[in-house]
């Protein structure tokens, strides 16, 4: 297991950071998800064998948000 941390633009309410939280938990390979509506973060624990680090980016950006990895 992997662990990743995303900045999350475009969340304005505690709404936005359960509907991410929910769509990262149901995503095969993601083992759990904890976004932080004041942190505008998002961190990812993920099976890098099953799922890439830009798809779990790619499916928050498809939410309306935009997810950029630190480094």
């Amino acid at each position: 297991m992997k662990k990743i941390t995303f900045d999350i633009a475009g969340m304005r309410c505690g709404a936005c950071a359960i509907g991410i939280e929910l769509m990262l938990a149901k995503k095969k390979g993601i083992k759990s998800a904890k976004v932080s509506l004041n942190e505008r973060t998002a961190v990812v624990e993920y099976d890098p064998a099953i799922v890439a680090s830009s798809e779990i980016s790619t499916a928050v950006c498809d939410l309306g948000y935009i997810a950029t990895a630190r480094s």
